[in-house]
């Protein structure tokens, strides 16, 4: 009993949307064509590649080649965000954290003054958030949203580089403020394998070929799995099946509420245009987290733009804003759990002016 307590305490969201989901059906019903089997399987194929890209060390690697370059902390700093930005875009913001964090926090430990580290780590995790925007498969809600409402990819990244461009820039800025100290790093070689990082990067292709409709995506998942179950069967392991399931409770619970006329009118009466999906869509972020967000919102509104901005922004915020956010959170208290205080000072601060500032920026759009 304690093991199956411990199992639904790990992953809130996962009890969360299972128990609505129960609720849903008895209430409700159960239909299997309210499962996106695409976005699910699509999910599932990456998570195998990018975690053999991840396995690797090519991130760590480059990561480490910055570090060398480095000669002060505003430097380092720098680079890191950067990697993190723009590694996000082709393996994640859960895979950039996981792997530069770390690195971060290990070479700023001789580091005396924790204040400007301490903002440092939350420039990485909101890097990662921001950069993971761009692609269709940087991330899950754009995933879904991509799949959803079959975005023409011009559009699709029309908005999207608004994020990237923008996030970019502020990013930048900020660093700016950082202090100009200089730092020493010793470091060992560090090498990453190149056979592994090749081959996986072919099987990422294939992957982004399903995503973009160039191979079918039942054909791309089969095709990743039995290579993966033959050559790094250990991977399997790592996919994160609970989200999986959560993606797919989800789709049991809109798929019961889009049959309510009531909720339909109501909810299609708050997202009538751009600025009211936008903001809709960022508080909503802030209290579900911004993938729960995109797919319960979705089948209300037609301002796709506004809704795929909205959930990438709302990453922004509060720690449950984007479970990256969670992931930062946890490599802090594991890695230095008694500067936890300092962190989520600054988290909230400066999740609260980035999430405000390009709230502002984008309404202006409308």
């Amino acid at each position: 009993m304690k093991q199956v307590i411990k199992f639904f305490r790990e992953d809130l969201l996962f009890s969360f949307s299972l128990l609505l989901a129960i609720i849903a059906i008895i209430f409700g019903r159960f239909s299997i064509q309210d499962i996106n089997f695409k976005v699910i399987v699509t999910l599932a194929g990456l998570m195998l590649v990018i975690s053999g890209l991840d396995m690797s060390g090519i991130l760590s690697y480059f990561g480490q080649f910055l570090v060398k370059k480095s000669f002060s902390f505003r430097q380092l700093l720098r680079y890191i965000v950067l990697l993190s930005f723009f590694s996000s875009m082709f393996l994640t913001n859960d895979v950039a954290i996981l792997t530069l964090l770390p690195i971060y926090l290990r070479l700023t430990k001789i580091i005396d003054n924790r204040q400007p580290v301490l903002l440092g780590t939350v420039y990485i995790i909101a890097a990662a958030n921001l950069g993971s925007s761009f692609f269709p498969f940087g991330n899950p809600q754009n995933l879904f949203l991509y799949s959803y409402y079959h975005i023409p990819l011009l559009k699709f990244f029309s908005a999207t580089s608004l994020i990237a461009i923008s996030s970019l820039i502020l990013l930048m800025i900020s660093i700016q403020f950082i202090p100009k100290e200089p730092i020493r790093i010793t470091l060992t070689d560090n090498q990453f394998d190149r056979p592994k990082a090749v081959g996986f990067g072919v099987l990422m292709l294939i992957m982004i070929g399903g995503v973009f409709g160039l191979i079918d995506y039942f054909l791309a998942l089969a095709i990743v799995a039995i290579i993966v179950l033959f050559w790094q069967p250990q991977l399997f392991k790592n996919v994160d099946y609970r989200l999986l399931a959560t993606f797919a409770f989800f789709f049991v619970i809109v798929g019961n509420l889009s049959q309510s006329e009531s909720i339909i009118t109501w909810l299609q009466s708050i997202f009538t245009n751009y600025e009211n999906t936008l903001l809709g869509s960022i508080l909503t972020s802030q209290v579900i987290s911004n993938v729960p967000a995109a797919i319960l919102l979705a089948p209300f509104t037609k301002y796709h733009q506004s809704l795929l901005l909205g959930v990438n922004i709302g990453g922004l915020g509060t720690l449950i804003a984007s479970l990256a956010n969670l992931i930062g959170y946890k490599i802090i208290r594991i890695q230095v759990p008694s500067e936890r205080k300092l962190f989520l000072r600054n988290f909230y601060l400066v999740n609260g002016i980035f999430l405000l500032l390009l709230t502002l920026s984008f309404s202006l759009i409308s």
